[in-house]
């Protein structure tokens, strides 16, 4: 699969896809996983955007084939909810786990039913509060936070925020669902380009253009949650917190299923979730330096030179990249230890099945087959592949490095059987 045409680019031999079913074996061989032209948008999935999302109607289907009634799920990698909110409206009792705390705020939000009478009180409340525009001199904002923003719409981003605080303090459920609305209308004003990976502000031309409103824009995020709240079941369990895929803090075999979609790279390399996520963050009162915290505790953050498990796949990559450069080959190096562990992690604490969607990746003109390396992976702790399937992306980005990034244009679904 090539991914530039501008300079050569060390590929190695994609894993192909199975095609082996017992008979009556559910499966999905049959089924055009693209799902162009469906409505990923549908429920509370239009609630926030979220960087690198995984597709709404393939967990569905991946829920429908893999996940009996009355069984549970876990996505160790929740990041904007897609995989929490279909279980919520598939039924089935759910656990996620993400070590970047807008995440969590966004996926609690998703999956918690409240009653619209009590969601139009707060916002009636909210709004009320949020008419008088606070100064931001008369707060400390970080100067490089105001970068982001024109200066007529931040006095309103701060009201807004300090009315939420006001008229959720004592109720945690309104309190997650008003942050999630807020963190979506200061990404609708933010003087950013839509549809990447990492932040890049507008050029002159289009920053003159553009002429957001902050009221406006909370009203519309607001009508999309009242509207489509109902869509929950009342009374969905779902266990969200901040978890590091390292140690999960679950017992042997506590989940039917693992439904998830890890990061292809570590956070320098790879698709930037906390540059995505800052500016929300440091809005919604978290500092620098708890951002800086739960950054840490991304794959590939420990550092870790180790030796790696048996992976041909891997072995041949990381050669051609210690070559070009020796940096990114530490870096690549120690993600795919920390990376390691999360799939021990996972073994430990499933019953069943294993599903992951990932990408290939390419580094220091060095492709890396994401697949074959997470076949490799659980195959050396005896975690089997029963089905594997590929979806082609009509667009999906990852970083930019120096030229080697660029568009994904399929991904593999591996399913995994204990």
């Amino acid at each position: 699969m090539p991914i530039s045409s501008v300079r050569e680019i060390f590929e190695v031999e994609e894993i192909q896809p199975l095609r082996k079913v017992q008979i009556n074996e559910p499966n999905l061989y049959d089924i055009d996983l693209s799902f162009n032209g469906y409505d990923s948008q549908y429920s509370l999935h239009a609630l926030h955007p979220y960087v690198a999302a995984i597709n709404p109607p393939l967990v569905k289907k991946l829920i429908e084939t893999y996940v009996p009634k009355h069984e549970n799920i876990l996505d160790p990698f929740c990041g904007g909810g897609g995989v929490l909110l279909e279980a919520t409206l598939h039924k089935r009792e759910n656990a996620g786990g993400d070590i970047n705390p807008l995440s969590i705020i966004l996926s609690k939000a998703k999956t918690t039913y409240i009653e619209q009478q009590k969601l139009q009180k707060a916002f009636i409340a909210v709004i009320e509060i949020a008419q008088n525009p606070i100064s931001t001199d008369k707060t400390k904002i970080n100067p490089q936070l105001k970068f982001w923003f024109k200066n007529d719409s931040l006095p309103f981003i701060n009201s807004l925020i300090n009315a939420i605080n006001i008229v959720t303090e004592h109720d945690i459920k309104l309190n997650n669902l008003f942050k999630t609305i807020f963190s979506a209308t200061v990404r609708d004003v933010m003087l950013t380009y839509r549809g990447e990976v990492r932040l890049r502000k507008l050029r002159e031309e289009d920053l003159n253009k553009f002429n957001p409103d902050v009221l406006r824009s909370f009203v519309k995020r607001y009508k999309i949650a009242y509207e489509r709240i109902i869509t929950l079941p009342q009374g969905a369990v779902s266990d969200i917190a901040v978890r590091d895929i390292k140690k999960l803090d679950f017992e042997n075999e506590s989940f039917h299923s693992i439904i998830c979609s890890p990061p292809y790279a570590d956070d320098k390399n790879g698709v930037g979730y906390f540059q995505f996520s800052k500016n929300m963050l440091e809005w919604l009162g978290f500092t620098k330096e708890e951002i800086s915290n739960h950054k840490k505790l991304f794959l590939g953050a420990t550092k870790k030179i180790n030796c790696l498990p048996e992976s041909e796949s891997l072995r041949k990559s990381l050669e051609n990249v210690e070559n070009r450069n020796y940096n990114h080959y530490k870096e690549a190096v120690s993600f795919y230890h920390d990376y390691n562990l999360g799939l021990i992690e996972m073994k430990r604490v499933v019953k069943k099945n294993i599903i992951i969607v990932i990408g290939n990746r390419v580094l220091s003109r060095t492709q890396f087959d994401n697949a074959q390396i997470t076949v490799d992976f659980f195959k050396n702790i005896g975690v089997k592949l029963i089905h594997h399937y590929t979806r082609k992306l009509r667009k999906k980005r990852i970083a930019n490095m120096g030229g080697d990034g660029g568009g994904i244009a399929k991904e593999h679904i591996l399913v995994f059987e204990k």
